[in-house]
């Protein structure tokens, strides 16, 4: 019996688990190729490049390290190949190393794509925090190539330069020209657009783009755990919880564990927080001996959350913010401070943030808790009214209260 159009509909669906099982057919067929021609250096680099997409979907940190031996066996077969030089700079830029992705990007040859080359430079130049350099370069490829990507660049700079609604506009362009069939970038897209909804605290914006995410690639843990914390942050906790845990069973990431254990820590559920606490720092520590620089940011949040271990939180946090000098690193290492009781360095390093155009309501906040703890209460009131007229629900989303485990 023939299926019914809508049956057919259903069982052609780009899922999670069918780009996941894609990826993985994909990489075993280039491991094969690549054994057969182990010279044929465009086969090495083509396998780097799949590994370093499958970790992107799955965030797991091992295919980083394959990717990474790939092109390492390839340089121990071959020599140092300028070939190798764009895939090599990706990777260093995706595990946060930006000086050896620079360094990379020197050595790329002539006939590397140019667009990729600067739109690379302009990465690392934003989160280096030369802001400046970073829009000039995007708005150059905006308005020379035009193409989703550089959209995409461009709306995520001015998402954190005060300007959302610019950034919401970009974002909706880059939809319009992205004419690819990747269902996983056709969500991440919504999911984008749904955070730029969130950080001006519009919940059902956000969770509205999170739900058109989820119809482009169902089944996918990063928009689940997007979800789960827009219920959260709307008071349904037990929601909350179950994606929460939904999303650990499928990833084991420990970020989500930390998640969980907040909400279980605030419901009066101390020991279960202390067990998803340190199992997530197991993880953690694991990590950050293996990829010490694209491990930094996440493991400091985890830190900030204990209120037991102020100096690795802050050691955390210089060592990010030395990697990446940026706005947001520059927020974290400001609230690593003030668990320290530094709220003096904390403003210091804030203002010159703001002074070179970042400009956010996460960034107001901290500023107006640093102020707080100075005792000037008057520039913490004018900090803070300009987190809330950028976002009505920064106290409930930024205000960050240690765990005393």
């Amino acid at each position: 019996m023939a299926a019914t159009p809508q049956a057919a509909a259903i069982e052609s669906q780009v899922s999670y688990a069918s780009e996941l099982g894609s990826l993985k057919t994909a990489i075993e067929s280039a491991i094969r190729l690549s054994d057969q021609q182990p010279h044929d250096g465009l086969l090495q680099i083509e396998l780097a490049s799949l590994y370093v997409e499958r970790a992107r979907l799955t965030g797991n940190y091992d295919d980083y390290r394959h990717a990474e031996s790939v092109l390492d066996e390839q340089e121990r077969r071959m020599g140092r190949s300028s070939q190798a030089s764009l895939p090599r700079a990706n990777l260093h830029y995706t595990l946060h190393r930006l000086k050896l992705a620079s360094a990379a990007l020197d050595g790329a040859p002539i006939t590397a794509d140019k667009t990729e080359v600067a739109g690379l430079r302009g990465d690392i130049a934003f989160y280096s925090g030369r802001y400046k350099e970073a829009e000039n370069t995007y708005r150059s490829l905006v308005n020379q190539v035009g193409i989703s990507s550089q959209y995409i660049r461009l709306a995520l700079l001015k998402s954190k330069m005060g300007s959302p609604g610019e950034a919401a506009a970009f974002l909706e362009a880059a939809e319009k020209r992205y004419h690819g069939i990747s269902a996983t970038r056709k969500a991440w897209m919504k999911l984008q657009r749904g955070l730029i909804a969130l950080d001006r605290g519009r919940f059902d914006e956000a969770l509205a783009m999170y739900n058109l995410a989820a119809d482009e690639l169902p089944g996918w843990w990063l928009i689940d755990e997007h979800i789960a914390e827009i219920k959260s942050l709307r008071g349904d906790k037990e929601a909350a919880k179950t994606l929460y845990e939904s999303v650990i069973q499928r990833t084991g990431a420990p970020e989500y564990m930390d998640a969980l254990a907040a909400i279980e820590f605030n419901e009066g559920n101390r020991e279960n927080a202390r067990k998803l606490i340190l199992q997530a720092r197991a993880i953690y520590e694991e990590r950050l001996a293996r990829f010490p620089e694209a491990a930094a940011g996440h493991a400091l949040w985890h830190f900030l959350q204990d209120a037991g271990n102020p100096k690795r939180a802050l050691s955390l946090a210089q060592q990010n913010f030395n990697t990446r000098p940026y706005g947001d690193a520059a927020i974290a290492l400001a609230r690593a401070w003030l668990l320290n009781g530094k709220p003096r360095q904390a403003v210091s390093l804030l203002e010159r943030q703001l002074s070179s155009g970042w400009d956010t309501a996460e960034l107001y906040w901290v500023l107006g808790e640093a102020w707080t703890d100075l005792g000037q209460q008057q520039q913490a009131d004018r900090a803070k009214s300009e987190a809330r007229r950028r976002n009505p629900e920064s106290e409930t989303m930024y205000s960050l209260k240690a765990l005393d485990l």
